[in-house]
């Protein structure tokens, strides 16, 4: 599968104090997961601000591959999906593989789903998807009575599956490489035999992730709950069709809240405040640590320009995704940033500490590599008109479209999860002609 790179785009600094009420699109997490969810429940669900982009639609494919009836509405941002009731129990043309393309949450929760079924199925994805980790969660998952047979590297995609009941009981694992691991263990969970202890040894990463997945599980009738602090526990449980609002993008949020913190001026996201499950909600709190002025409602969030950042030490691992935008703000800051405990970020889309590091560097600041993070020191004032490499990465692009004035390569890669971004900076002055 060859990329052709989307033509580059120049953007540089609003042309003045920004005063907007800004809106991402909704969130992917939450997408994603009440798009499977709503495809194993009984009924129709309606699923209302949802995601447009690559990894929504690899999803609503691979649904529409089950024989599940769907319907889009308002620019694809509502679903009615007609759930099976349970597992998929069809597959058509299954000589075919089912195409996750780039999308970490699609490949790990239908991989889950798919060994929870009585089908056999191919799964393949991107280049880059065929890179990253599988391992833990298809031992787990073969442990638990399906078949998987991967088919090139060994716990890599392309593979192989033949679903089964799985058993249940108790799961232990190590520190996986990701949360999506144990959020697809829940998910193949709520279809077992019996109900099962996932017992996570050494903790997890992006740990509100697990909690959205237990959250939205719930949502559909699931039952899946912290037995303590590191064990889990899902009863399987009738699933249950449902009207569900997804709440905006926070991750993608973050880039819109980060353009008065650096520029100067005003910035509302509206429907997006302390009340959300998103993890990546309170990186306002970061914003605020390295100066901005913050209100957060239950509702809302606005973050204000004081017209000073200053570097801070920050531990992400919480919130790994918003390590790209605290890099750009530490690159706008007085004195050193330090981003800890985001080695998950060496499995994703690209590299995105070596990729940060970088481009970073290309913009004068000195940068320490560390096995899970980052040491900023910032330049006076950053290099201009640089051309930023994204790595086929939507969230390279964004952050670093916060840089300064400068060039971003391949920048129709935020197709992945905020198709409309470059189209708000215009809006906003921030795109050179």
């Amino acid at each position: 599968m060859s990329h052709a790179p989307s033509p580059s785009i120049r953007v540089r600094p609003p042309p003045g104090p920004v005063d907007a009420e800004l809106s991402p699109p909704g969130s992917k997490s939450l997408t994603n997961r009440a798009l499977i969810l709503a495809a194993l429940a009984t009924g129709r669900s309606t699923l209302r601000g949802c995601l447009d982009s690559d990894d929504t639609r690899a999803m609503l494919a691979a649904i529409a591959r089950f024989g599940l009836a769907h319907e889009l509405h308002n620019n694809a941002t509502t679903v009615t999906l007609t759930g099976n009731g349970g597992p998929p129990s069809q597959l058509a043309d299954p000589t075919r593989p089912i195409d996750v393309a780039t999308a970490g949450t699609a490949a790990r929760f239908l991989t889950a789903v798919l060994a929870a079924s009585p089908l056999t199925a191919l799964v393949d994805g991107s280049p880059r998807m065929r890179e990253r980790p599988m391992e833990g969660l298809l031992r787990a998952l073969r442990d638990q009575g399906a078949q998987i047979r991967c088919l090139a590297a060994d716990d890599l995609l392309p593979f192989e599956i033949s679903g089964a009941r799985l058993r249940g009981g108790e799961i232990r694992l190590p520190r996986p490489p990701s949360s999506q691991f144990i959020s697809a263990l829940i998910l193949a969970a709520a279809l077992a035999d019996a109900p099962t202890h996932i017992v996570l040894e050494q903790g997890t990463p992006a740990r509100p992730y697990v909690d959205m997945t237990l959250a939205t599980l719930r949502d559909f009738g699931g039952d899946a709950r912290w037995h303590d602090h590191n064990t889990i526990t899902i009863t399987p449980a009738p699933l249950r069709a449902r009207d569900y609002t997804i709440e905006p993008d926070a991750s993608a949020a973050s880039y819109l809240l980060a353009i008065p913190a650096i520029f100067g001026g005003r910035v509302t996201v509206p429907a997006l405040g302390s009340r959300s499950i998103q993890g990546d909600a309170a990186f306002c709190q970061v914003l605020a640590r390295m100066g901005a002025a913050v209100e957060q409602t239950p509702d809302q969030t606005t973050v204000t320009g004081t017209g000073r950042l200053e570097g801070a030490t920050l531990d992400l691992a919480d919130m790994p995704d918003m390590t790209l935008t605290a890099a750009v703000l530490a690159l706008h800051a007085r004195g050193r940033s330090e981003i800890h405990n985001v080695e998950v970020l060496r499995h994703h889309e690209s590299d995105r500490l070596a990729a940060a590091a970088t481009e970073l560097r290309k913009l004068g600041a000195t940068v320490q590599e560390l096995p899970g993070g980052l040491i900023i020191d910032p330049p006076l004032t950053p290099t201009r008109d640089v051309a930023i490499d994204t790595y086929l990465d939507h969230r390279m692009a964004m952050a670093f479209s916060l840089a300064g004035h400068l060039e971003i390569r391949d920048p129709a890669c935020v197709t992945k999860t905020f198709p409309r971004y470059f189209d708000v900076l215009r809006q906003l002055g921030m795109i050179a002609a």
